[in-house]
């Protein structure tokens, strides 16, 4: 719905169906100049583009300011909400989706302490697979999975820790599982990329590496 907006003070009227904003006295009961929006978001995209002369009106009665800011935001109708929430959720996608690497890489922890100096000093990715001879689904990973070609090909590039959690404990429980097998993908610094756990086949593994 359309509106008349006071310029200083933020007060508004709704023009109802049928009526013009030609049928009205443009001023203010506080005395200063109604303004005809199409909706209220237009108000608001007209103050935030002349933000410096809203700032200098609230210089000179900074309670016009108070009142502009108030009246606007508490009486915002549905549509205007509706923009508003969109153009949130935008920003916030926006975020996740170019920045979440990133984050997600500064708070990873770090294994580099737990990183043999020869793969330390390979510097390439590292996988680490967490295991034990009794579990059965290691040695269907180990017979399966590790000997196709692919996979051999694939791994070729990375560093390979494995980790027996009965011999190797206090190793093992650096990396948080209580499921075998695990992997766990770090980068050539021992930062975590990504885990699996559970089986996987050579297909699986593969788009595992994919970094």
């Amino acid at each position: 719905m359309p509106y008349l907006i006071c310029e200083d003070c933020g007060n508004y009227y709704e023009l109802k169906e049928g009526e013009s904003s030609e049928d009205f006295q443009l001023e203010c009961d506080c005395g200063g100049e109604l303004e005809y929006y199409p909706t209220k978001y237009d108000y608001y995209k007209k103050h935030r583009i002349n933000q410096g002369s809203v700032e200098e009106s609230a210089k000179k009665s900074p309670k016009n300011k108070e009142k502009i800011t108030e009246g606007f935001f508490s009486n915002l109708d549905a549509q205007s909400k509706g923009f508003m929430l969109v153009g949130v959720l935008g920003v916030i996608i926006l975020i996740l989706l170019f920045g979440s690497s990133g984050m997600i890489s500064s708070i990873s922890p770090s294994y580099l302490d737990v990183m043999p100096p020869e793969i330390q000093a390979a510097n390439a990715p590292v996988l680490v697979i967490l295991y034990a001879p009794r579990c059965s689904a290691c040695q269907k990973f180990d017979s399966e999975t590790l000997t196709n070609p692919d996979i051999q090909q694939k791994i070729s590039s990375y560093s390979v820790m494995r980790i027996n959690v009965d011999t190797n404990p206090e190793q093992a429980n650096h990396f948080n599982s209580n499921v075998i097998p695990t992997m766990v993908l770090l980068d050539p610094k021992g930062k975590e990329i990504r885990r699996n756990v559970g089986y996987m086949t050579a297909t699986e593994l593969i788009n595992f590496l994919k970094t």
